[in-house]
């Protein structure tokens, strides 16, 4: 079923709010103005979208019909609308909704959009967890990508300066893209020396607070030639959703998280790891970019520092990744500022940070509920091709 659907539809437009820490924009406001940027990049009216999908932004707490309440300030009316909630795998996940729904006949052009604020000012916080965890201050996501990147250390040996290189390699690309929000260099020396957050994460370990949204629009790859841009494929999507650290069925051998997800994209796109020309890989934090290195099949557990310290991941290496700076350098959007950079990686339109002949790009995301137990995750992910 999914395999009939590679390559019959687009992402024809895609956008971001401004971004940053900023304050004095609400979380709607900035998910209507990454919503208006994708729209006008699509050269579409919204009259033309009849379909929404919206990340639930985690600090909002409960808010029923979160979705429609977006489409209602744009002015759309959509046949199909979902407020969507799988953490930093909701963008990859939106976009292959989007597509399953214009295939039903459901709608035909879907606006997937985000935004968030980290400081809403008068809105009381809530939290959630285990009451296994709370009472240690184990709650999360930083405390569980600590518990990550010790396993992976503890399994495979992995230096600090492996994590400190793709910190390293990351801010130098956000160096070549003037929005994103940390610029100032940084050496391998810099990330030895930054505090602890959760030991063994280091503060450049983490991706920065960022106040902001982003959004695309997702519709048939035959209207997608009638439109402004050229055309962006979705050959590949996939998800899967496992537990994390803790596995309640028990510690019998079983394949890395998002395999799954991998093995299903690839698949529907008939293509390999190999035949990718770009990625932008899901990098909250460090750990992250070297699980979906082996999870997404680009390099085996042992070969991943060398791999990296090799430079396969910088503009002149074999696999050039998170070319605006990712998560860490250019600003946590929830993998919605991957998207726009892998579209426009596609299109030919990144200046400084272009890959030469960039053709096709691997997006992946992640998320999940690492202050309950068990921590439970979500991984998600796009081919996108010419």
């Amino acid at each position: 079923m999914m395999g009939s659907l590679s390559g019959r539809y687009a992402i024809v437009g895609v956008g971001t709010s401004r971004f940053g820490k900023l304050q004095g924009v609400s979380t709607m406001g900035f998910t209507l103005e990454a919503a208006k940027q994708a729209i006008e990049d699509a050269g579409l009216s919204r009259d033309q979208v009849d379909g929404v999908l919206v990340m639930m932004p985690a600090i909002m707490g409960e808010q029923h019909g979160w979705a429609a309440r977006v489409a209602a300030y744009l002015g759309v009316e959509p046949t199909f609308s979902a407020t969507m909630d799988l953490g930093g795998a909701t963008a990859c996940g939106s976009v292959q909704t989007a597509m399953a729904a214009i295939d039903a006949g459901y709608c035909h052009t879907v606006l997937c959009c985000f935004a968030t604020q980290n400081w809403p000012q008068g809105v009381a916080m809530q939290l959630f967890g285990s009451e296994f965890q709370v009472p240690y201050g184990d709650v999360g996501a930083i405390c569980l990508m600590a518990h990550i990147k010790r396993r992976q250390q503890y399994d495979y040996g992995y230096p600090d300066e492996l994590y400190g290189q793709i910190a390293v390699t990351w801010r130098q690309h956000a160096q070549l893209n003037p929005e994103a929000q940390m610029r100032k260099p940084m050496s391998l020396d810099d990330y030895m020396r930054s505090r602890w957050v959760a030991e063994p994460l280091r503060l450049f370990d983490c991706c920065p607070n960022t106040d902001g949204g982003g959004a695309c629009i997702v519709t048939s790859a035959e209207r997608a030639r009638d439109l402004a841009k050229p055309v962006v494929r979705i050959l590949g999507a996939g998800q899967s959703h496992s537990s994390e650290i803790i596995h309640p069925r028990g510690a019998e051998q079983r394949s890395l998280g998002g395999t799954k997800a991998a093995t299903m994209a690839f698949g529907m796109a008939g293509l390999t790891p190999s035949d990718l020309d770009v990625a932008q890989i899901y990098d909250a934090f460090t750990p992250r970019v070297v699980h979906d290195l082996v999870a997404y099949g680009i390099c085996a557990s042992e070969e991943v520092p060398e791999f990296v310290t090799r430079g396969n991941l910088t503009f002149a290496g074999r696999l050039p990744s998170n070319t605006a700076g990712g998560l860490l350098s250019e600003g946590h959007l929830s993998g919605f500022g991957h998207i726009r950079e892998g579209v426009r990686q596609i299109r030919g339109e990144c200046g400084d940070r272009q890959v030469a002949d960039a053709q096709v790009c691997l997006v992946t995301g992640y998320g999940g509920a690492p202050h309950e137990a068990p921590p439970t995750v979500s991984y998600s992910a796009l081919i996108l091709a010419r």
